[in-house]
C-alpha cells in the first residue's frame, strides 16, 4: 500500500495553458496538454506546462491519432507508476454557446468537440474531471459518439453517470478567487471509488476580488497610440485609428462612448461624405470601466476599443497585456516568448515588431484562458481533500484510514464513536460520496421552487448529509428539522461550524425518538441513513409490524414528506422480510432512483447499501438505476424493475433475464431453512447426518467431505419431523447466500437433516420437472439470472420465500440450451 505520488493532469483544448500553469502552481504534473495550433502550444512549453516534449500534443482531438497519442500518454504513466491520472480538465471552444457571438452559423460540429473530452474521460478513468466553459455549456446541443443529437448534459450523463458522480455550478469567478469577472459554467466529476471526497470539496472556496483600480492602478500611464513600457514591454495595447480618439478622450469613466453629448464623439463612420452613426450592439461596448469596479472579463477581442468592456479607465486604450494578465491571475515569471527573443529586441522599433507579431496570439490565449487562480483553487483541493488522504492497493484507490479528515463531511463521516453508542443506535455513517449522490438527485427536484425548502433529517448521527446538503444550498431558503435519539449527536449538530449552519434559514434539532414524533406541517423531502438496528415494533404498529426499525423509518418519512431519500439496507429489493414495505412504499408515491452501493455507503461496516428515492407525485414511470459495484447507469420504466407479478424489485432485469422468465414457470416452489443446528452441536456418533451448503454438488449429486458431522437424536429428530411436515411431493436441497446456485434432490434417508447453510425447496412437481430444476440450476445461464433475481447481492441473499419464487421450472428448450 502506497500514497500517490505527485497529482497529474491532461489538459484538452488547452490553448495557451493559462488554467494548467495554475495547476502547476498547486504541485501538478502535466502528462499531456492538445491544442490545435502550434503557437500556443509553443508557449506552454516555454512555461514548461508539460514534463517533456512527448506530452505536447498538436492537432485536432477528432482526428483518432492525435486522440490516440493523449490516451498513449496517459497509459503510460499508469503502467510506468501504476497509479492513476488523477485529474483531466477540458475546455472546449465556446463560440458557439457564447452569447458575446452574434455571427453564429451552425455550430453543431464545434460543440460537439465537448464529446472527445468525455470519451478521453471514460478512456483515461482519472480521478476528477473538470469542464468549464460558457454558462449555456450543459444546455447546448452536441452530437453524441452514438451519433445522436442531444444536450451536452445528456451525454455526460450516458457516458460518465456510470462512473463517476459529477456537479455543476454556474460561477462568477470574481467571486472565487479570479482577480476579474467571468461567468462560467464548471462541472467537477469524482471517480466512484473515491468515496470521501466530493465535487463540492473541490469547487473553489469563496474569495472576494480587488477593484481594478487596486489591481492595476500601480501600472505606468500610457499616453498616445505607440507607447508601451520600456520596463515591462507586454505594457502595451494594440494601436487604433487617430480618428477615434476622440470618443474615447471625451468619454466619462463608467460610460460608453455611445452616450457622449456631441455626435461627433461618438462612434460612426463616413459614407460617401455622411455620416452613419454605428450600431450600439452591447452596452458594454466602446465602454470607459471604472476604477472601483471588479475588473471586466477578459474576451478573446481585448484588443479593440468597439470590444466588451475594453476601454482603460483613465487612458485613453484598451487594456494593455500586462493589465490583462492580472486579470487572468498570470503571475510576471509567466512567459510569452523567449527570452533570446525579448533580449533581441533592442530598440522601439525590434519592440514594436515584436508585439505585432505576437500580441495577436497572446491576447486571444487570455480571451480563451481559465483563470490561472480558479485551476490552482481546484488543484489544491484536489490535492488537500482527496489525495492527501488516499493510498493505492491492489491497483485500487482507498482512502487511508489513518489520515485525518480535513473537509466538514469528512470529519462527520469519519468520526470517533462510542463502540457502546454504535451499538446501541446501529448507528453506521455514510461516507462523503454516497451521502452526496443521494442528495444530488433528491435536490435537483426542489432547488428550482421558489418556495421556503423544508428539510428533514430523522436520525441525523454525525451530520454527514446536513454538511453536504449546506454544500448543495445557493440562494435558496431551507429550513431543517434534525432529529436523533442520541443526545450527543444532537449536541454535535448545534456545533457545527457557522459556515455550515449559516447556509440554513433555520435548524430545528430535536432530541427524542423519531418513531414517537407527531409533525403538523409536510417536508418538501427527507434525507438520511435510519438505524439499521432491530428494535420494538412501534406503538399500535403503526409503523408497520416489521421489527425493523429502517423500515419503520422508512414507513414514517413517506407519510411526512413529499421525497424521501435515504441510504437503506439492499435486502428491501427482494427479502421477503421488507416485503410488505416494498407494496407500502409503491402504494405512497413512485421510484425516482436506485443507487447500489453494495458494500462501500459505510467506511467500518460490511453492509450491503443502496439509496433510494421515493416521491410522491411523479410525472413519468422512469427510474434512474446505477450500480457501484458494476460501474452501471441506466434509465428505466418502474413497472419493469417493480413488476406486480414479482415478488421482489428487480433492478438489473434485462432481455435475457426476460428469456428465462418466458420459458419457465415461476412461484412453484416454498423454502424453508433450519436455524437450530450448527457445528458446535455436532457429535462424531449422533444418528442423524446433517447436510450443509458444501454437500450440494454441481450436476445433481451430493458431495461428501471429512467437515461434516453428525447429531444427537433429540436434535436430529425435531428438524427432521419438520422436513417431513413441508407440503409437496418434492425435496430439494439448495446452497443459502450463494450467487453459485445449484441443487440436489433431498437425499432419500429418514436420517438425513439439513442445517442452515442451505435451503429446502419443496412444492408439488411431476418427476420430470424437479429434474429439469436440478439440471438448470448447475447451468451458468441459471446463475446469471439468479445472480440478476437477487440484484447481485452478496450477503443479503438468504433463500426465503421471495427468492425462492426464481428457482423457476425450465421448460425443455431452455434446459437444453443451456447445458
Amino acid at each position: 500500500m502506497h500514497k500517490p505520488s505527485t497529482p497529474t493532469s491532461i489538459s484538452l483544448f488547452s490553448s495557451g495553458g493559462i488554467g494548467d500553469f495554475g495547476l502547476k502552481q498547486a504541485g501538478f504534473r502535466t502528462l499531456a496538454t492538445a491544442e490545435l495550433l502550434p503557437k500556443r502550444l509553443e508557449i506552454q512549453r516555454l512555461n514548461n506546462i508539460a514534463d517533456d516534449d512527448s506530452g505536447y500534443i498538436c492537432g485536432d482531438l477528432n482526428n483518432p491519432q492525435v486522440l490516440n497519442k493523449v490516451l498513449s500518454q496517459a497509459e503510460k504513466h499508469t503502467s510506468t507508476t501504476g497509479q492513476p491520472v488523477t485529474l483531466v480538465t477540458a475546455t472546449p471552444p465556446c463560440q458557439g454557446m457564447s452569447v458575446a457571438n452574434h455571427k453564429k452559423s451552425d455550430e453543431l460540429a464545434r460543440n460537439s468537440l465537448v464529446v472527445r473530452s468525455i470519451e478521453i474521460v471514460s478512456s483515461v478513468q482519472p480521478l476528477v474531471f473538470v469542464f468549464e466553459n460558457v454558462p449555456a455549456f450543459l444546455k447546448t446541443e452536441c452530437t453524441g459518439s452514438d451519433g445522436v443529437n442531444r444536450p451536452i448534459e445528456a451525454e455526460i450523463e450516458r457516458t460518465l453517470g456510470k462512473d463517476y458522480e459529477y456537479y455543476s455550478r454556474t460561477l462568477q469567478l470574481h467571486q472565487f478567487g479570479s482577480p476579474s469577472s467571468r461567468k462560467r459554467s464548471i462541472t467537477i466529476g469524482v471517480r466512484n471509488d473515491v468515496l470521501w471526497a466530493t465535487p463540492l470539496d473541490l469547487f473553489p472556496s469563496e474569495s472576494p476580488a480587488s477593484s481594478l483600480e487596486e489591481l492595476i492602478g500601480h501600472l505606468k500611464p500610457l499616453g498616445n497610440p505607440q507607447e508601451f513600457d520600456r520596463e515591462d514591454i507586454w505594457h502595451a495595447f494594440r494601436p487604433y485609428k487617430e480618428h477615434m480618439r476622440s470618443w474615447i478622450s471625451a468619454t466619462p469613466e463608467g460610460e460608453s462612448a455611445f452616450d457622449n453629448e456631441d455626435s461627433a464623439n461618438r462612434p460612426h463612420r463616413i459614407i460617401n461624405g455622411v455620416r452613419v452613426d454605428n450600431v450600439r450592439k452591447n452596452g458594454d461596448k466602446y465602454r470607459r470601466v471604472p476604477w472601483d469596479s471588479i475588473p471586466p472579463c477578459v474576451h478573446t477581442r481585448n484588443d479593440i476599443l468597439a470590444s466588451q468592456n475594453t476601454v482603460h479607465p483613465r487612458d485613453d486604450r484598451v487594456f494593455s497585456i500586462r493589465e490583462l494578465m492580472l486579470m487572468m491571475g498570470l503571475t510576471e515569471d509567466f512567459q510569452w516568448v523567449s527570452d533570446l527573443e525579448v533580449q533581441a529586441a533592442v530598440t522601439d522599433e525590434d519592440i514594436q515588431k515584436l508585439l505585432k507579431r505576437h500580441a495577436p496570439n497572446i491576447r486571444q490565449c487570455l480571451g480563451e484562458g481559465v483563470p490561472a487562480p480558479i485551476f490552482r483553487k481546484i488543484g489544491e483541493n484536489i490535492v488537500n481533500h482527496l489525495l492527501s488522504q488516499s493510498t493505492i492497493k491492489s491497483g485500487r484507490v482507498k482512502r487511508n484510514p489513518l489520515s485525518a479528515p480535513i473537509t466538514t463531511a469528512q470529519k462527520a463521516a469519519y468520526t470517533e464513536i462510542d463502540a457502546n453508542r454504535k451499538k446501541a443506535n446501529a448507528a453506521y455513517y455514510t461516507q462523503p460520496l454516497p451521502a452526496f449522490a443521494v442528495l444530488k438527485r433528491v435536490w435537483q427536484g426542489v432547488r428550482e421552487t421558489n418556495k421556503n425548502i423544508k428539510v428533514l433529517e430523522p436520525s441525523v448521527g454525525s451530520g454527514v448529509f446536513v454538511t453536504v446538503l449546506s454544500q448543495l444550498i445557493d440562494k435558496e431558503s431551507v429550513d431543517l428539522t434534525v432529529v436523533d435519539i442520541d443526545s450527543i449527536a444532537i449536541r454535535n449538530i448545534k456545533c457545527l461550524s457557522a459556515e455550515v449552519r449559516n447556509k440554513f434559514s433555520n435548524i430545528q434539532s430535536i432530541n427524542e425518538n423519531y418513531l414517537n414524533i407527531d409533525f403538523e406541517s409536510p417536508f418538501d423531502f427527507a434525507i438520511g441513513n435510519p438505524p439499521f438496528g432491530r428494535g420494538p415494533k412501534s406503538e399500535n404498529a403503526k409503523w408497520g409490524d416489521s421489527f425493523e426499525i429502517a423500515d419503520q423509518f422508512f414507513r414514517k418519512t413517506i407519510t411526512e414528506a413529499e421525497k424521501v431519500a435515504l441510504v437503506f439496507p439492499k435486502a428491501i429489493l427482494h427479502s421477503q422480510g421488507y416485503q410488505n414495505l416494498r407494496d407500502a412504499l409503491l402504494d405512497k408515491g413512485d421510484l425516482h432512483s436506485i443507487l447500489d452501493f453494495g458494500e462501500l455507503a459505510f467506511p467500518d461496516a460490511k453492509v450491503e447499501t443502496i439509496g433510494i428515492h421515493l416521491q410522491k407525485i411523479s410525472t413519468n414511470d422512469s427510474v434512474f438505476i446505477k450500480s457501484w459495484p458494476l460501474n452501471r447507469a441506466r434509465q428505466v420504466q418502474q413497472s419493469y424493475i417493480a413488476d406486480p407479478s414479482f415478488p421482489s424489485w428487480v433492478i438489473y432485469r434485462d432481455s435475457k433475464f426476460d428469456h428465462v422468465i418466458e420459458n419457465s414457470k415461476t412461484g412453484r416452489l416454498s423454502a424453508w431453512r433450519d436455524r437450530s443446528l450448527s457445528r458446535k452441536k455436532g457429535t462424531k456418533t449422533g444418528p442423524y447426518v446433517v447436510f450443509r451448503g458444501k454437500n450440494v454438488g454441481t450436476d445433481g449429486f451430493i458431495v461428501r467431505s471429512s467437515e461434516d458431522y453428525r447429531v444427537d437424536q433429540q436434535l436430529g429428530e425435531a428438524v427432521r419431523t419438520k422436513v417431513d411436515s413441508l407440503s409437496g411431493n418434492v425435496r430439494l436441497l439448495v446452497p443459502n447466500l450463494s450467487y453459485y446456485p445449484r441443487a440436489v434432490e433431498f437425499p432419500n434417508d429418514p436420517m438425513a437433516i439439513p442445517e442452515g447453510s442451505c435451503a429446502v425447496l419443496y412444492g408439488d412437481l411431476r418427476p420430470d420437472e424437479a429434474k429439469r430444476v436440478v439440471k438448470f440450476a448447475s447451468t451458468s445461464a441459471y446463475s446469471d439470472f439468479y445472480r440478476i433475481a437477487c440484484n447481485f447481492a452478496t450477503r443479503s441473499i438468504n433463500v426465503d420465500q421471495c427468492l425462492a419464487f426464481w428457482w423457476v421450472v425450465p421448460n425443455d428448450e431452455l434446459v437444453t440450451n443451456a447445458i
